[in-house]
């Protein structure tokens, strides 16, 4: 054209632009800008934001702000230009600026404006300012909050942890008919996958079934086959994968990460091998997922089995690789290997992260080399209270409950507050070693503390305080018990018989029988050692019998 002699005017140069923007082409675009002012070319308005959005999808900002802060006609686009190039790109607070100037300059912020400053706040996890001009923009009369305004809250409170929040912000979208797109959907069910809500998640499902809102991409597809996958459910997810038309990396390893959660080994071989027939390429979270899912089922073998096949890949493990690995043997009683990953970070001088440092700890106690494992945790030069966690744990578990609690008490001088996972580690050694003081120190600590009450803590309380011959202690804490599991009616039974006083542990079991939870074979172990020692010979026959002819529990030999 410019070849021909004819000059581009105000329709063709906006054109240009565009083009370059989409393209991230900043070379021609201002190529095209210097030969523009050569000519002497103005431009119009139309013409100076079409500039402007080329430099800003180009990813130069000081050049866009420079001219912004040039141009004599600013409208409400040119405005939204800036704040959502500032927002989108995490300067919430230059975002802001320009948000103030707008309206400082006269100009009404529209729903463009009003949407990034919303999404800006809900990123930032400012959900009170988020809502403040959620409900801000509700009260304008020209235009009300629509599926984005919504979704910016949504998908704001899910990124930061606040996934109750994010599902109580969809059910008042719904209430008021505002129609959900695919970010709304993907954050409402990455919200339900959080909290491990099925039913709530099943519940999102059907609306978006009965909608016909499950055609719209593969984004929607992924967040239903992660939400199925990690809720154990691998048929359902399996059924969602396969309705996927375009699939892309993401739902591959979904896919794959839920058949690891669920232990399914010739699944997950299947898809593997499917997965490469498509030409996808595995990346370092295909492998994560089926290292460290199989580790969660308990399936080290074959979480080493892939670990194996990865290192026939091109792909190099990180953190999480190794902290997966190191749980699989650990697993397996694997020290040789669990030495060779424990080299290998060394001689690659990887990162010994938190996750590295307390899987190192784990794997050295699991295997009967507490020393070594004590060793890590001194070379360790940052200790939080996972590390601290990992190493009370092991020193627990390794029957050295004297060193446990000492290391407890290293833990509070160092300055690290010690959490229900630490005490839940604690009390056990307290309860072997008969250490009534410090399990009392350690169950104030915890009152104190608010620290939550999750039913492994009451048990272990339960636990220490019978051990230590504290009856009436341990039977309180089961009474003020919110929801008591089975192991909890277990526990006092244990407590009960170990001290001689069967008929107590026979009246708990009576009225376990009452509640729903179905006795075990721990139950009735527990119960005839009660009845053993407390020479209720004919009570221990009758519940023998029970045992075999209403629980169809087999009797067993302890090794």
């Amino acid at each position: 054209m410019i070849e021909e002699g004819v000059r581009p005017d105000h329709f063709v140069f906006p054109k240009i632009y565009k083009a370059c923007s989409e393209l991230r082409n900043y070379e021609v675009g201002k190529h095209v800008y210097d030969y523009m002012l050569s000519i002497g070319f103005e431009g119009n308005p139309l013409v100076k934001k079409s500039i402007l959005d080329m430099f800003i999808k180009c990813g130069k900002m000081d050049i866009a702000k420079r001219m912004f802060d040039k141009m004599q006609f600013k409208d409400v686009v040119t405005w939204n230009m800036m704040v959502s190039a500032y927002a989108s790109m995490g300067d919430f607070e230059q975002a802001l600026y320009h948000f103030g100037s707008m309206k400082l300059a006269g100009v009404k912020p529209d729903r463009i404006t009003w949407n990034s400053i919303i999404t800006g706040y809900a990123q930032n996890g400012q959900f009170e300012e988020a809502s403040n001009c959620f409900f801000e923009m509700s009260g304008s009369q020209n235009f009300k909050p629509n599926a984005v305004s919504w979704t910016a809250l949504i998908a704001g409170n899910e990124q930061n942890g606040c996934s109750l929040q994010a599902l109580d912000v969809f059910r008042k979208m719904v209430i008021e008919r505002v129609k959900p797109n695919s970010i709304t959907i993907a954050s409402v069910i990455s919200a339900c996958t959080n909290l491990s809500l099925l039913r709530h998640g099943k519940e999102i499902h059907g609306y978006c079934i009965k909608a016909e809102r499950l055609d719209l991409d593969v984004l929607v597809g992924n967040s239903f086959v992660d939400f199925y996958a990690k809720c154990r459910n691998t048929e359902v997810a399996r059924r969602n994968f396969d309705l996927i038309k375009q699939k892309d990396l993401v739902s591959w390893n979904a896919m794959l990460a839920g058949y690891a959660l669920r232990g399914c080994r010739e699944e997950a071989l299947e898809l593997l091998d499917a997965m490469k027939v498509q030409g996808v390429k595995s990346d370092i979270i295909t492998w994560n997922g089926l290292i460290t899912g199989y580790t969660q089922s308990r399936d080290g073998k074959t979480a080493l089995e892939f670990l194996s096949k990865m290192r026939q890949t091109d792909v190099y493990p990180n953190t999480i690789t190794i902290s997966g690995a190191l749980a699989a043997c650990a697993l397996t009683d694997n020290l040789k290997l669990g030495k060779e990953i424990h080299g290998f970070v060394i001689r690659n001088q990887m990162e010994l992260s938190t996750g590295v440092g307390s899987a190192l700890i784990s794997m050295y106690s699991s295997c009967g080399q507490l020393r070594l494992g004590l060793s890590v945790f001194r070379e360790l030069s940052t200790r939080d209270v996972v590390i601290w966690n990992s190493i009370v744990a092991a020193c627990a578990q390794g029957g050295q409950g004297t060193n446990a609690l000492n290391l407890l008490t290293d833990m509070k001088l160092s300055n690290v507050e010690p959490n229900t996972v630490t005490m839940v580690s604690a009390l056990p050694a307290c309860a072997r070693l008969a250490a009534l003081r410090q399990g009392k120190e350690i169950h104030q600590y915890i009152l104190r503390h608010g620290l939550d009450t999750c039913n492994f803590l009451w048990n272990s309380l339960i636990d220490m305080y019978g051990r230590c011959g504290e009856i009436r202690k341990a039977r309180k804490i089961f009474i003020m018990m919110p929801q008591r599991d089975l192991v909890s009616w277990n526990t006092l039974i244990s407590c009960y018989g170990m001290h001689g006083f069967g008929m107590d542990a026979v009246n708990v079991f009576l009225r376990l029988r009452t509640t729903d939870l179905i006795p075990n074979h721990f139950t009735f172990t527990n119960l005839l050692s009660a009845c053993s020692h407390s020479g209720l010979i004919d009570e221990g026959w009758e519940y023998f019998e029970m045992m075999k002819s209403e629980y169809k529990i087999e009797p067993a030999v302890e090794q």
